[in-house]
């Protein structure tokens, strides 16, 4: 088992406190979960429920947490989605979904524009790739579970989203036959 580096177990067996927000009912599980599971490592978890979203998206936009859980995805493409999440242009105070746990590595930055600049796939990949290492090291989210997103439709819906927009696609041409 990992031993939280630098922070010796105290006479209680405790090695320090922290709180656990989260924004949406869905949630509530999973930081309820956190505070057995990090207690075994002697890490003493509160777990903080927000009275509504936008209690949750204040709180997390201005660094008023210590830990929190939320989707982060590309919306099509990772310039879209994820690269508002770690760039450190982007971290702003008040705004939701910006770079809100100030992420700042210049490398990360440079990748992102490289690989936000071309339409080669292939040159892509490439950066991408060191994008994802770098994070995969540094470890500045963590990923707990992929989040599932499905669209199902019957046979009878005619032209049903299929593309990576899902159901945010325009839905002016969809129809039951």
């Amino acid at each position: 088992m990992a031993i939280p580096a630098g922070y010796p177990k105290g006479s209680d067996g405790t090695r320090f406190g922290l709180s656990v927000d989260y924004g949406w009912p869905a949630m509530k599980p999973y930081a309820e979960y956190m505070k057995p599971a990090l207690k075994k490592i002697g890490i003493d978890v509160t777990v903080r429920a927000s009275a509504d979203f936008p209690t949750w998206a204040k709180r997390i936009s201005n660094w008023e947490f210590e830990m929190t859980m939320d989707n982060v995805f590309n919306w099509g493409d990772p310039v879209i989605g994820v690269h508002r999440t770690y760039n450190s242009q982007n971290i702003k105070a008040g705004v939701i979904w910006s770079n809100t746990q100030q992420y700042a590595n210049d490398r990360v930055d440079e990748l992102m524009a490289l690989a936000g600049s071309t339409n080669d796939i292939e040159e892509r990949k490439k950066y991408y790739k060191e994008f994802q290492q770098i994070l995969a090291d540094e470890l500045p989210l963590y990923p707990l579970f992929p989040s599932p997103y499905h669209t199902v439709s019957n046979k009878s819906i005619v032209n049903a989203p299929n593309s990576i927009w899902g159901t945010s696609s325009p839905m002016d041409r969809v129809w039951i036959q």
